[in-house]
């Protein structure tokens, strides 16, 4: 569920960077803090240097959780969702006001940014079209398969991946219950298509099969 393939925090960090950087201010974060919501008064932008966060909307009833940001990803206040931190971490923060200033004298900064605009919107119709066009063995299978593509590590041929992530967070992710997902994970698990090697551990084995399966396109 990574948003995009660009790491800003490589492009920020680098030293032809360096007066970019300055215009950051570097913030730590404690799991379960909420670093941005509808009800903000600061106006910023931060990008997530180390840990993970959460994006989710919210009403009385229900709870929706849309993406979750990693190392690299950006995003700002003053949006309709709530973030929060889903582990400890860090992040840079900077004014919007600042943001835009870089953005008017770095170029290349500011055609990096379009290039992430560019991968938020095909992720944000990646989910639609998740939610819309597939059942929720589909929709789970498919986010297994991008969390270990992009977050999984190299083992005996297959991926392996851990998540910080609980079973109900998962079904928020997939918009769907914690008992029909926790269900179809024990599907697979039977199957061999996943191993499970502890809370939130996973070893897929074969990731051809699990492309196969989640019936996305080559």
């Amino acid at each position: 569920m990574k948003l995009t393939s660009i790491d800003l925090v490589k492009i920020i960090e680098s030293p032809e960077s360096e007066d970019i950087l300055g215009a950051f201010r570097s913030r730590t974060f404690r799991k379960g803090e909420v670093l941005a919501s509808p009800d903000d008064t600061e106006n910023f932008v931060f990008i997530i240097r180390e840990g993970r966060a959460r994006i989710f909307m919210s009403s009385p009833s229900r709870e929706f959780m849309l993406s979750i940001l990693s190392k690299g990803d950006i995003y700002s206040t003053h949006t309709r969702a709530t973030c929060q931190a889903l582990e400890d971490g860090m992040m840079y923060t900077c004014p919007i006001l600042k943001f835009k200033d870089i953005a008017t004298k770095h170029s290349e900064f500011t055609m990096t940014m379009v290039k992430v605009l560019g991968e938020l919107l095909s992720s944000t119709f990646s989910i639609i079209d998740g939610f819309a066009f597939r059942d929720t063995a589909l929709r789970l299978t498919l986010f297994l398969y991008e969390e270990a593509l992009h977050s999984g590590k190299e083992e005996n041929g297959g991926r392996y991946l851990e998540l910080t992530l609980t079973v109900e967070q998962i079904a928020q992710v997939i918009g769907s219950s914690r008992q029909l997902v926790s269900t179809l994970l024990n599907d697979m698990y039977k199957s061999g298509l996943v191993e499970r090697r502890g809370r939130g551990k996973f070893f897929i084995p074969d990731m051809e099969r699990l492309h196969k399966e989640s019936q996305l396109p080559l």
